[in-house]
């Protein structure tokens, strides 16, 4: 099957988010942002670090976004900002995420920065033995459960993205598409069974792919009508 390509204007997509964008665990080419420069024929920069909230990334917003002038910056943050430090406490409490990403926003399009917002995945919730309770405890959490609370911080992302006219790749609902009609959620994200450890968070190089299919389908529906893709067969 020939490899779909787009003709493109971009010229610099920036991933800026955490530990997904950064691809832990996998070579860069597996990477959802390797992929997009190779479909879109642009440079990229990975600006993922792990364990990074939006609290954390206002810090070096200014250097590795707005002083590099993307033409598009991928917004990929919650997965660090959901997570509880103590009963029902959030590290970074929702209207807090909500104020982070804006400010980033506001300050991206005054530099003519395209911005693309993006949900995060479902996890393996595990128990106390193994997956995300084993190191988050699960008391903390109430009864949502860390699914719910991290569907309640990818709301917020799509208000956020609503309000102020920005692209959302909505990659929780492609998760879910994929995972009511062929897949396991376990094939996405590391296992024990794929992975040797009872990680339950950061995707495979599947998991990654579903990322890129995601954000390629988003930049291609968004950014069409301003010439920046046209579908090419090679």
């Amino acid at each position: 099957m020939a490899m779909e390509r787009y003709d493109s204007k971009l010229r610099l997509i920036i991933g800026f988010g955490d530990s997904i964008t950064a691809g832990v665990h996998l070579s860069p080419q597996d990477t959802y942002l390797y992929k997009l420069g190779a479909a879109f024929g642009c440079d990229t920069y990975n600006a993922g670090v792990p364990g990074q909230t939006t609290a954390d990334a206002l810090l070096r917003h200014h250097e590795e976004v707005l002083m590099n002038k993307p033409d598009l910056c991928i917004l990929q943050f919650g997965m660090n900002d959901h997570v509880m430090e103590a009963p029902n406490r959030n590290k970074v409490p929702g209207t807090n995420f909500q104020a982070n990403l804006i400010k980033m926003i506001e300050e991206q399009k005054t530099h003519h920065i395209s911005v693309l917002l993006c949900t995060i995945h479902p996890i393996i919730e595990g128990d106390t033995d193994t997956y995300y309770y084993n190191r988050h405890p699960q008391q903390w959490y109430g009864t949502k459960g860390a699914n719910q609370w991290i569907s309640e911080y990818n709301q917020l992302i799509r208000d956020i993205a609503g309000h102020y006219g920005c692209m959302v790749a909505d990659v929780e609902v492609y998760w879910k598409l994929k995972i009511a009609s062929t897949h396991r959620l376990e094939s996405f994200i590391r296992t024990i069974e794929n992975a040797g450890m009872d990680d339950g968070v950061h995707p495979t190089s599947l998991g990654q792919q579903l990322y890129y299919e995601c954000l390629r389908e988003t930049i291609v529906n968004g950014c069409g009508g301003e010439g920046y893709a046209a579908r090419n067969e090679e």
